[in-house]
């Protein structure tokens, strides 16, 4: 009897409290018996949303296929060096398509060789966020900085490579 309280506790227990049912539970060689997708559905590739400067330069430089499934079109936070916050303007086909500011991150604050984190503040969300702009009107070379932004991927231009992160934000 008490061998099957055991058998309960140390088995049966951990299963329902993952919400696994008795029809999830596979079990035989090489079967984790979680179901095709894991515990609870979690992507297995996952690696979350926070990254230091230096992990995105070096997925960017040797990793492309790792830079795409984990960066692009994500909301992600990069901390890194500041090396200059300028004012940008981008126009196709006569149109602008951006129009503000960029804050280029690095991960040591020396300008990019040959690749750089260019975070875009465009000039409606300074406008329409008084705090937002006097936060990056704060911001000065030099200074570690943690931003967030949704990334766009990277943007040869010439022997450089911008990364681009569009609709961003100061965290700290």
């Amino acid at each position: 009897m008490a061998r099957s309280y055991i058998l309960v506790a140390v088995i049966l227990l951990p299963v329902a409290a993952h919400g696994i049912g008795p029809g999830d539970m596979v079990l035989g060689a090489g079967v984790s018996g979680l179901g095709p997708a894991g515990l609870m559905g979690i992507d297995p590739c996952n690696r979350g949303t926070i990254f230091d400067s230096l992990k995105v330069v070096r997925a960017y430089r040797d990793n492309e296929a790792f830079a795409f499934k984990h960066f692009e079109g994500k909301q992600l936070q990069v901390s890194g060096r500041l090396v200059a916050v300028k004012r940008d303007k981008i126009v196709v086909n006569d149109k602008v398509t951006f129009e503000g500011f960029v804050a280029l991150v690095t991960p040591d604050g020396k300008p990019p060789k040959p690749f750089g984190l260019e975070f875009r503040f465009p000039l409606a969300a300074l406008q329409a966020d008084p705090q937002l702009a006097c936060d990056v009107a704060n911001l000065w070379a030099g200074q570690y900085v943690t931003l967030r932004g949704t990334s766009a991927g990277a943007l040869p231009e010439g022997e450089y490579v911008g990364i681009i992160f569009n609709d961003s934000q100061l965290v700290r």
